[in-house]
């Protein structure tokens, strides 16, 4: 209740745009975005009906993702049978977001103590064209922005913090350390500082002498998780190292993994066209900041929250492989510099007669202007109601369709994706899992059964000394298979042919 009264207009807004998404893909479900949400849910409903703690896809252990979100969307997939998958699990995503959403404003809110500026950043940061189809598909990356989050607000409370520690690590593994990465870095210069000046007190809510302690905390809690990597590393060895430290993780900073090849401002132009205006702003907004920080009007524990999570953008254009979701957890950052040069607007201490009613005018006139443009950019502009991340493709309909007449499935993957694995084969570009997906991972999902994927015709052509009781291929490459009579077409979806074996008695 407390919640409510203080912050009404963050409830409202959280209600509308929870009410208006629900909605939208309630009213028009469509199949799982391939990649990630199918990917997702399959290892979420493998790992349930398994009864697994390492994630699994196709009954195999899949070492490059710790278990947490997929045991939680697995769970739900169990519990509610009764509602389709693509609603249940995408209203659980949204749910997530909004959780996200409220650990933006509050972290925002400790930073400035202005809800005008908090709640905007909090409508910006929503209504992002990544933030937004992040909100609408099964992710993992609201997990990890949760997690962050939620320690930084937590921070002083070891439980708590541990518990969002957990969140972030166990769903992102090593990324997941950021948080507490940027605690220790902060709190090892205020113990470098306190050690040059023992005799001045520090001012912050770090007291003299807190560093010390914090830095022990901030330890232990990185040493209860990494029994995680101990355990793992004792049941899979070296698999493990390969696939999940050196593939997942080295690998993608130092290499474009997979065809993820961008140019070196690849994010920050990604930056400016999910933000816009805004994005100038935002460096506006730093500027205003780091002249506060000068000249002394913001602490250096201000500046924590602040600027928390501006460390992951400059990360990020240090790395090799570029995914457009990688943004996902730098957006509040930006939405909260765009909006901060409003700070120069508060109130005086000492207010001049009308003065503060001036301030606080102009403050609501160009939140209202930012407001309406916002809306009319992500929102009005973009056709919300008309955008839609998937819809039923032939490889959809093709899974259904065989799910019933099946025993398993082996599918050519298209020429231009044999083409392309094969030069980042020679390249070095791919890693342990690369070829486990297929053009499109969700036809492991809505088949229900094994799938093969096949990337060279010879291997194809191998596979039919001993059939599998069904083939499918685009309608181009089904010369590969015309020369086998243990095989009958049974049916032509789209761009693919469906073929089954024909038993001889």
């Amino acid at each position: 209740m407390k919640l409510i009264k203080k912050h009404p207009l963050l409830i409202i807004f959280l209600t509308l745009y929870f009410l208006v998404i629900a909605y939208k893909f309630i009213s028009h479900p469509t199949p799982f975005y391939d990649w990630d949400e199918a990917i997702n849910v399959e290892v979420s409903r493998e790992m349930i009906e398994q009864k697994s703690l390492i994630p699994l896809w196709q009954g195999a252990p899949w070492l490059d993702k710790p278990p947490l979100p997929f045991l939680l969307f697995g769970t739900v997939l169990k519990l509610t049978p009764f509602v389709q998958p693509e609603v249940s699990l995408r209203i659980v995503s949204l749910l997530l977001s909004l959780i996200s959403l409220i650990l933006i404003y509050f972290v925002f809110y400790k930073a400035c103590r202005n809800r005008s500026i908090s709640l905007l950043t909090v409508i910006m940061t929503s209504l992002t064209p990544i933030f937004l189809q992040r909100s609408q598909i099964v992710n993992l990356d609201v997990f990890l922005l949760i997690g962050w989050l939620g320690y930084l607000l937590f921070f002083d409370n070891f439980i708590l913090s541990f518990l969002f520690l957990a969140i972030a690590v166990l769903t992102k593994s090593l990324i997941g350390f950021y948080a507490p990465g940027i605690m220790l870095l902060y709190y090892f210069y205020l113990l470098f500082k306190s050690s040059r000046l023992r005799s001045k007190a520090h001012s912050d809510s770090a007291n003299a002498g807190e560093p010390r302690r914090l830095i022990k905390m901030v330890l232990i809690q990185i040493g209860i998780l990494s029994l995680w990597y101990f355990a793992m590393f004792l049941v899979f060895k070296e698999a493990f190292w390969q696939q999940h430290i050196i593939e997942t993780h080295l690998r993608r900073v130092t290499a474009s993994i997979e065809s993820h090849f961008g140019q070196r401002t690849y994010y920050i132009d990604l930056l400016f066209e999910q933000m816009g205006f805004f994005a100038w702003l935002s460096i506006i907004g730093f500027l205003v900041m780091l002249w506060r920080f000068i000249s002394k009007k913001l602490t250096a524990d201000n500046l924590i929250f602040c600027l928390f999570l501006l460390p992951w953008f400059l990360f990020l254009n240090l790395t090799k492989t570029k995914i457009f979701w990688y943004l996902f957890p730098a957006i509040p950052q930006f939405a909260f510099l765009a909006v901060y040069p409003l700070t120069l607007f508060k109130k005086d201490k000492k207010p001049v007669p009308y003065l503060p009613a001036v301030a606080s005018a102009k403050v609501g006139l160009l939140s209202v202007i930012l407001l309406v443009f916002i809306f009319y950019q992500n929102f009005s502009k973009a056709d919300f109601f008309k955008t839609f991340y998937s819809k039923p493709e032939d490889y959809y309909r093709l899974a259904l369709y065989a799910k019933d007449r099946c025993d398993s499935l082996t599918v050519l993957v298209d020429k231009n994706t044999r083409d392309s694995t094969k030069t980042l084969e020679d390249l070095g570009l791919t890693i342990s899992s690369t070829k486990q997906w297929g053009d499109h991972p969700s036809i492991v999902y809505y088949f229900k059964k094994k799938v093969d994927f096949l990337y060279t015709e010879n291997g194809f052509a191998a596979k039919l000394i001993t059939p599998k009781m069904c083939i499918a291929t685009q309608n181009s490459d089904t010369s590969v298979i015309s020369q086998n009579f243990k095989l009958k077409k049974i049916k032509t979806i789209g761009d693919y042919s469906l073929f089954k074996e024909i038993k001889t008695y």
